[in-house]
């Protein structure tokens, strides 16, 4: 165990691990039991934060020491707000960020702590996610992703999960903005970085994420039907006026796409309407050109006219869900999470 400096820790706790769960019995066993395991000689407490689960989440929980919190409202649910719970809650100097789908590779928790002991500037640490199954194209790039991670990375945020230095945490406010259905991990990366934070991937196994078994285009309806696409809506609009708004648009590139492909074609139609050309004629042609031209070097990179089709509709339903998140009314994300305590942390 790395020797631990800085502010003691509240009721002595030096770690918390807070896993966010929504109908994950298939799964919450094995995770819990990482937890614990990984956590195994660390003054250490792991929360459950459990989103009103309809199947036995709850109940396989309780067979281990864990503490577990449910909101107290169903429309409280979303990915910020698990988050933003589990950290109203949560007493460590240092925070760990868990999917109820994911297990904790062995080891690497020692590894993060003893990295943020190190590097006083660095706020969080990540590791490699390693897919147990690839369904659909979204699997296939973040494995991809994942294979190029050597060594360390300064990154922009800690996607799939991370360790987090408590105090880099509270100086922005908040863990999480419990508003917000997803980028939840994006949204805290530009925040902290923002502030002169750096974030870290080290290029070393950090969890095993199950998922979800669906092709990519029932992961899309889904996206669709749980409001989760409208997050970079929300993420764009909350970060206007801010010090990571440019952090936020590198963040979004991929819904900003099909807006900008549109408005592009849409200028130069006009221009060419100072030629003498047919305004439609010309924008018409323009649309067909740039999209086909789009598809076809989609098939040359991917090698599959599947997925250069879905990557094309993907951008166009990303952008429709974006417009609708964008014009949601702000609200502040440090307002309180009702919730109900099932079982304080042990």
């Amino acid at each position: 165990m790395p020797t631990l400096s800085g502010a003691a820790a509240q009721d002595g706790i030096v770690l918390s691990i807070l896993v966010k769960a929504l109908n994950e019995e298939r799964h919450i066993a094995a995770c819990l039991r990482s937890a614990l395991e990984e956590a195994a000689g660390w003054p250490c407490e792991v929360i459950l934060v459990d989103s009103l689960s309809d199947d036995r989440t709850v109940e396989i929980a309780e067979q281990f020491q864990v503490g577990i919190v449910q909101f107290a409202a169903r429309s409280d649910r979303g990915c910020g707000a698990a988050l933003q719970l589990g950290y109203q809650y949560a007493r460590g100097r240092y925070l760990y960020v868990l999917d109820g789908d994911m297990t904790l590779e062995p080891g690497f928790l020692g590894q993060a702590i003893a990295y943020l002991e190190a590097h006083a500037q660095v706020a969080g640490v990540g590791g490699r996610l390693r897919d147990t199954a690839l369904h659909s194209a979204a699997d296939k790039r973040r494995a991809m992703h994942y294979a190029t991670v050597h060594g360390e990375q300064a990154v922009a945020s800690l996607g799939g999960g991370g360790l987090y230095r408590r105090s880099a945490v509270d100086a922005t406010g908040y863990l999480a903005n419990r508003w917000l259905p997803a980028c939840e991990e994006a949204e805290l990366g530009a925040r902290l970085r923002a502030q002169g934070w750096n974030l870290v991937r080290l290029g070393v196994p950090a969890v095993a994420h199950t998922g979800h078994q669906e092709s990519s285009w029932n992961m899309l309806k889904r996206l669709w039907r749980n409001g989760r696409m409208r997050a970079y809506g929300m993420l764009l609009r909350g970060a206007v006026g801010q010090p990571w708004f440019a952090a936020t648009l590198r963040a979004c590139w991929h819904v900003l796409i099909a807006p900008a492909a549109y408005a592009t074609a849409l200028l130069l139609a006009l221009l060419g309407t100072l030629m003498g050309l047919s305004f439609a004629s010309l924008l018409v042609g323009l649309l067909a050109g740039g999209w086909g031209a789009a598809f076809l070097l989609l098939y040359w990179r991917k090698r599959d006219a599947g997925e250069a089709l879905f990557s094309i509709i993907a951008w166009h339903w990303y952008a429709v869900a974006a417009v609708s998140g964008f014009a949601r009314p702000l609200r502040d994300p440090l307002e309180p999470i009702p919730a109900l305590v099932v079982r304080p942390p042990p």
